[in-house]
């Protein structure tokens, strides 16, 4: 049997977080081992599923373009969870990674995502803050990567090519702040293998994109057996019209004057300059 739905982005986000769940590695490191959570909308859905408050958001992409938060606000970014519990590792991340191993797992979003499944994370402030510092830790020290990321992520041409490209100080003029990329190797989920491995069906992604709210979805074939293709409609259809996960107050974008204003390059909204140094 061949079924054809269409999944918003917001759904997607839901789904990949459920997935991600139910993943052998994960729960292993959930019962024996550590896993570090980077916030992004996707990863604060995954952080709510396994009991933690909804994640600070920091930088985002909205019609105006690359923004931080308005406000300073206390809710994690960075989550360790161990033995059942988690603690905020905002501060102390590098600690924290220089003593994970194969047996723990690193879980964060991505920005873009190439068509060899090779991940990208930009970075506004230098370095990538706390979680681009600490980037290296997951090749040095063997620890397992998942990228959350979505569909509409995906980007022409290639990660590594684009890396070299752009560059917080390259940048000269931008809608926002002018960013860097992160290069991030990982498992893969998008909503392909979301679907695909709640359900068991075989997935196509032959559409991205619509009008209405489906802008950024994605339309995809799915076949498998009758049960397998009904468990598909019907987990959309648990999931529904989901809200963006996150902090409510860190989801407010940044004006004129923000707290990482002098961490920005680039920006045109800054100062009410037209070009910014």
């Amino acid at each position: 049997m061949i079924g054809q739905v269409t999944v918003t982005v917001a759904q997607g986000k839901v789904l990949i977080a459920r997935a991600i769940v139910k993943l052998p590695e994960v729960q292993q490191a959930l019962k024996n081992g550590r896993i570090v959570l980077k916030s992004g909308t996707t990863v604060s859905v995954l952080a709510e599923m396994l009991g933690v408050p909804p994640l600070r958001i920091g930088g985002r992409i909205v019609p105006d373009g690359a923004r931080a938060s308005k406000y300073v606000v206390d809710a994690p970014h960075i989550v360790v969870l161990q033995a059942g519990k988690w603690r905020k590792a905002d501060d102390n991340l590098l600690e924290e990674m220089s003593t994970m191993g194969p047996n723990d797992l690193f879980i964060t979003g991505a920005n873009a995502l190439d068509n060899q499944g090779n991940a990208g994370l930009l970075a506004g402030i230098e370095f990538g803050s706390t979680a681009g510092k600490a980037m290296s830790a997951l090749w040095t020290e063997g620890i397992n990567t998942i990228v959350a990321v979505g569909l509409e992520k995906l980007i022409p041409g290639s990660i590594l090519d684009v890396c070299r490209l752009a560059g917080r100080k390259r940048i000269d003029k931008s809608l926002g702040m002018a960013v860097g990329i992160i290069p991030v190797l990982g498992k893969v989920i998008t909503e392909k293998e979301a679907i695909e491995y709640l359900t068991g069906v075989k997935a196509a992604v032959i559409a991205a994109g619509g009008i209405n709210g489906a802008e950024g979805a994605a339309t995809i074939l799915v076949e498998g057996s009758e049960n397998e293709v009904e468990a598909v409609f019907t987990l959309l259809k648990d999931i529904g019209c989901p809200m963006t996960s996150g902090d409510s107050r860190s989801l407010v974008s940044c004006a004129e004057g923000g707290p990482a204003c002098s961490k920005h390059r680039g920006c045109i909204y800054k100062s009410k300059r037209e070009i910014v140094d």
